[in-house]
């Protein structure tokens, strides 16, 4: 198996306002990948036949040719039987409002462009790209966009000491905050703050951090069993086997 090329580039022009970027991928692996949520939902558009098998719920479905991945709230297992090739769109957090009005009802599921009023057929990465940029200009972010992007923002800084005071800075109640967190991102702002905590743990983990407890606390848990709660559900395995280094490593975060 040879390592599978990623190519991601960042938004430009209309995109910026709704995505991080794109991104080509091609990867002959075999067998079962986890992919970790991170609050962002993703457009996939498959090169050729999907070779890949979703799985959620108990239940397996070959993917559809085109896609959006909904807000995830736990570990994604995919099964690559056959060489892949995808073009794709890496949303901004806040975006997944612009599709519908409640993309909470998408959490952990696959939802077909053609549902969304989403068209992207593109034979070539450059043409994806032009063309992404063209097909998303037209759709219009939620209302909630610009309270959700600077609570996310302080998330990720590490300057968030708790929701209540989150919300307090924006002048509402923690019940209006996840409202506008579930309209934008189809997630609460609870759930939210407790990915970006886990990728904060899991980064640290990656790079070398030896004690689990000095990174539970350094990633705001009460403990380190709160730690390793979110890591079986975000990454399907233990703070421990985090460490082993995996094929996909690269692609995520």
């Amino acid at each position: 198996m040879t390592e599978p090329h990623y190519d991601f580039r960042p938004a430009t022009g209309a995109l910026a306002g709704m995505a991080e970027g794109v991104w080509h991928l091609r990867s002959d692996a075999r067998g079962t990948q986890v992919i970790a949520p991170d609050g962002r939902c993703e457009i996939i558009v498959h090169r050729g036949a999907s070779p890949i098998e979703h799985r959620a719920d108990g239940f397996s479905s070959r993917q559809p040719k085109a896609f959006l991945y909904g807000p995830l709230t736990r570990v994604l297992r995919i099964e690559q039987d056959a060489d892949m090739e995808v073009f794709a769109v890496r949303l901004h957090p806040w975006a997944a409002g612009a599709f519908g009005a409640r993309p909470a009802a998408w959490r952990d599921r696959l939802v077909e462009l053609s549902e969304l009023g989403v068209f992207l057929s593109a034979d070539t990465f450059d043409a994806f790209a032009a063309q992404a940029g063209t097909e998303l200009a037209s759709f219009q972010l939620p209302d909630a966009a610009e309270t959700v992007r600077s609570t996310i923002a302080l998330m990720e800084s590490g300057s968030l000491d708790s929701l209540d005071e989150a919300a307090e800075a924006s002048g509402i109640t923690m019940r209006t905050l996840d409202r506008r967190f579930e309209r934008a991102t189809g997630l609460t702002a609870a759930m939210y703050l407790r990915l970006v905590r886990f990728h904060r743990a899991r980064d640290a983990i990656k790079i070398g951090a030896e004690r689990l407890s000095d990174v539970a606390a350094e990633a705001g848990y009460a403990d380190q069993a709160h730690m390793t709660r979110d890591f079986r559900r975000f990454a399907g395995e233990t703070p421990k086997l985090v460490r082993q280094p995996a094929v996909f490593d690269p692609l995520y975060r």
